[in-house]
């Protein structure tokens, strides 16, 4: 059996339920939506233009622009999430 490590807060962690690991999963899914959501009206309304597909004809430099910063929103919003409603069970990653 696996000695479970304190965190660094001193706790003891604890094995997140079912339950949890469900609605870790949901809320990551919903907080993904709800920041490409946001984050694509906000370039809208910077840009007076929508965002760049994968296909269209555009400058590369517009596209990495993009895709980080989609990247970036949706990845944060859904960890986040998940932390919030899951706990962790290890120390720092």
């Amino acid at each position: 059996m696996a000695r479970k490590v304190p965190q660094p807060d001193g706790s003891v962690p604890q094995k997140p339920s079912l339950l949890q690991t469900l609605g870790a999963m949901i809320g990551g899914i919903l907080a993904v939506k709800l920041a490409t959501y946001v984050i694509t009206t906000l370039w809208r309304l910077t840009t007076r233009e929508d965002p760049p597909q994968m296909d269209q004809e555009v400058a590369a430099v517009k596209k990495a622009i993009w895709l980080a910063l989609i990247g970036a929103a949706t990845g944060a919003a859904r960890q986040t999430v998940r932390d919030f409603i899951k706990p962790t069970t290890a120390g720092v990653a």
